[in-house]
């Protein structure tokens, strides 16, 4: 009846288990789902046996980040081969700067006056997060201080002291040209971050890179931003997807928090 092709679970930064995300979808309704965790694709064993012991349709996916006009844009890769050697080293690399850029967070804070004698890199290197908070590990562990309480307060220490990792990133369009080399399709995650007439810019240079669709149904954008996404992925022959970013205590959407029928979108052959 329902999808929702944003999800994320223990194994990126979310706090549910495959189980509670295939009881979740099941209880919403949401007969048709992909997990997209950030930079790697570990539930899916678990997922594949649960999403067909409940009737739910599972097409694979994964969360990546690219660069595009020196700002990160997150690009939701889909139906491609999880065996992609270009593509799993892709993901490597990036979860590989998500640490440092925690590392990093850690090590400037803790040569600050008012951290030095709560948090040290011997400390945080020891430290092992659990899981059912979601997050990453570099939160979790301010968290465990009581220097954060959640992610508006870790972003702003972030802006604070700032570790300048993005330039190694891989270019959107280089993302992009590796997922379709592993067979797959590429979509623009929650393109509605900007105002509208950047969203109309950025819409265009993706296309131009080659991207496959958009996630028009999301919700935080505004009725605005979504009918933009739509007419525009009608216009050009696109895909249309839906995703609520369901992350358990961590987010702040659930799954089936938009209510977004199969027949309301255009997912092409990927089912």
């Amino acid at each position: 009846m329902f999808a929702d092709m944003h999800i994320h679970t223990w194994y990126s930064d979310g706090t549910l288990s495959p189980e509670e995300i295939a009881e979740k979808a099941k209880a919403e309704n949401v007969t048709l789902i992909s997990v997209c965790d950030h930079e790697l694709t570990d539930a899916y064993p678990e997922l594949e046996k649960l999403c067909a012991g409940n009737n739910i349709k599972l097409i694979t996916g994964v969360e990546i980040v690219g660069i595009m006009d020196g700002r990160e844009y997150h690009i939701l890769a889909y139906n491609f081969d999880k065996q992609n050697k270009a593509l799993n080293d892709l993901m490597r690399h990036n979860r590989n700067i998500f640490l440092d850029r925690g590392s990093k967070l850690i090590e400037k804070m803790s040569e600050q006056p008012e951290y030095c004698e709560i948090i040290s890199m011997q400390e945080f290197s020891k430290y092992e997060r659990d899981r059912r908070n979601g997050g990453w590990g570099s939160i979790d562990y301010l968290k465990s201080k009581g220097i954060v309480k959640g992610w508006f307060d870790y972003r702003d220490l972030a802006r604070k002291y700032p570790v300048e990792l993005e330039k190694y990133f891989f270019p959107a369009g280089e993302v992009i040209k590796i997922i379709h080399n592993a067979g797959g399709y590429a979509v623009l995650a929650h393109p509605g971050d900007n105002d509208l007439e950047t969203c109309k810019k950025a819409a265009l240079k993706f296309l131009e890179l080659g991207i496959d669709g958009f996630e028009c149904y999301y919700p935080a954008h505004s009725e605005e931003i979504t009918e933009f996404h739509v007419k525009f992925c009608r216009e050009h022959d696109l895909i249309i997807t839906v995703g609520n970013d369901e992350h358990g205590g961590f987010g702040e959407f659930n799954i089936g928090t938009l209510k977004i029928k199969t027949e309301q979108l255009n997912l092409k052959d990927m089912i």
